[in-house]
């Protein structure tokens, strides 16, 4: 028999539900504002035609006017113009869907930036794209909307982005700004494989330290004294946190390391990094974008330069919705971890970002109480979130999580209130005779 929600548990669920409803509404009243500043950039457009004269003064006095009103920075106020100004004109489908409600100005935004080097007159990629995002983007956080929309954006107009993320790479640069105080910032900008696949690295190799140091004080009967304080994930023997030691890592290796060719910093490389890429471009016999796990697509020439540079890399099966089945070669226990994270490629919470590969492998009904070893009961989920549901937990506070046909898996809160979550598809292509490559997910 279930036992009746108390008061706190039943107030809270009314609160998540309060505020779902609010942010409905904000989202309603977002989109009537997008719409007068489209009116706003009408009204400039009709009186004065872009690149005619004086359209650069009439354009910062219509910005600096709205900044005024609103009390928001000359940056907030373009972009709050700009923003509705795109929606009424390229993304009707998108509009509609923030007009009822169905999806943030936040997420709005990433639909259109992540849609920046779709042609303008390619209508048909752009209705394509709207098709399989919106939808999405209902339904999903805006950090994974960002991932999947750049990843449609990308099998929609593979030409076009494509040149952009070479673009990128030719555009790599480091710079160095003062923050003042002693402090300073050193910022390095290109393709994002190679900016995540150090990262990684760097990160990797401070949790290596750091569990020698807290083993190391375990061996020497030092589990930390009463009153001692600890930073972050530091431990007696080291007392730096992940992140400092992060960073002393990356600066003994900018100061003191060395690779053995500057010009093809990919060889050097042994970070974890998964990337998707199709057969078919990596023997060279097209460009389709790859795409980088949990980020989104990558220029298809690096993907075949990390895959001829890596140790080792798997084959997957995906089915008509592009998602995994199974990898190849085939060996059990690492076989079963390869395919989850291949699945899964974040936690599995709703929302969660945290790349399936720093993620621990859970059995969604409990394994002391009877559940099976197997991928239709495993999934991937992040520390924080696996937390939720660990049999210790206070019944009052703990989460369960079920997992379904095709490896979705619904969430259930103390309340009772249930939030569902479905593997991410890979964008694919698919061939047709009339119209050319489309994307479908």
């Amino acid at each position: 028999m279930d036992r009746p929600l108390d008061h706190h548990l039943r107030r809270s669920a009314e609160i998540v539900a309060e505020c779902a409803d609010l942010a409905r509404e904000i989202a309603r009243l977002q989109a009537r504002q997008a719409a007068l500043a489209h009116e706003r950039v009408a009204l400039l457009l009709d009186e004065v035609p872009t690149g005619s004269a004086g359209f650069d003064q009439a354009e910062r006095s219509m910005i600096c006017e709205l900044a005024a009103g609103l009390h928001l920075s000359r940056y907030a106020a373009a972009k709050m113009l700009a923003t509705g100004h795109v929606l009424h004109e390229r993304f009707p489908v998108t509009l509609v869907a923030l007009q009822a409600g169905d999806v943030s100005l936040a997420h709005a935004e990433v639909v259109i930036e992540a849609a920046a080097d779709i042609p303008h007159d390619d209508s048909a990629a752009l209705a394509e794209y709207e098709a399989q995002v919106v939808p999405f983007a209902a339904a999903e956080s805006r950090a994974r909307t960002k991932s999947f929309a750049e990843s449609v954006a990308a099998a929609v107009a593979p030409v076009a982005l494509t040149e952009a993320h070479r673009r990128a790479h030719d555009d790599r640069v480091v710079t160095v700004t003062e923050d003042g105080v002693g402090q300073a910032t050193m910022r390095a900008t290109g393709p994002a494989a190679l900016i995540h696949a150090a990262y990684d690295l760097l990160t990797q190799e401070a949790r290596t330290i750091l569990d020698a140091a807290k083993q190391a004080s375990r061996d020497a009967g030092d589990d930390g004294r009463p009153g001692e304080e600890r930073t972050g994930e530091g431990w007696p023997g080291d007392g730096r946190r992940l992140d400092q030691v992060r960073f002393d890592r990356f600066l003994l290796k900018a100061l003191t390391g060395r690779v053995s060719d500057d010009a093809d910093i990919v060889a050097a490389l042994r970070a974890t990094v998964q990337v998707t890429v199709a057969e078919s471009t990596l023997l060279g016999r097209d460009d389709r974008m790859a795409e980088l796990d949990g980020r989104g697509p990558m220029d298809p020439e690096l993907a075949r330069r990390l895959a001829g540079a890596g140790l080792s890399w798997e084959r997957l099966d995906l089915d008509a919705r592009g998602r995994v089945v199974r990898t190849s070669p085939y060996r059990v226990s690492e076989a079963v971890r390869r395919q989850l994270r291949a699945r899964d490629r974040t936690c599995r919470f709703p929302g969660c970002r945290q790349p399936a590969r720093r993620c621990q492998i859970d059995h969604n009904h409990d394994y002391a109480r009877g559940g099976p070893t197997d991928p239709c009961n495993l999934a991937c989920l992040c520390e924080t979130h696996h937390a939720l549901k660990h049999p210790d937990v206070d019944p009052r506070w703990r989460w369960t999580a079920e997992q379904r046909a095709g490896g979705v898996i619904v969430w259930t809160t103390p309340a009772g209130v249930e939030h569902t979550d479905a593997p991410p598809p890979r964008v694919m292509f698919v061939e047709t005779d009339s119209v050319g490559p489309r994307a479908v997910a």
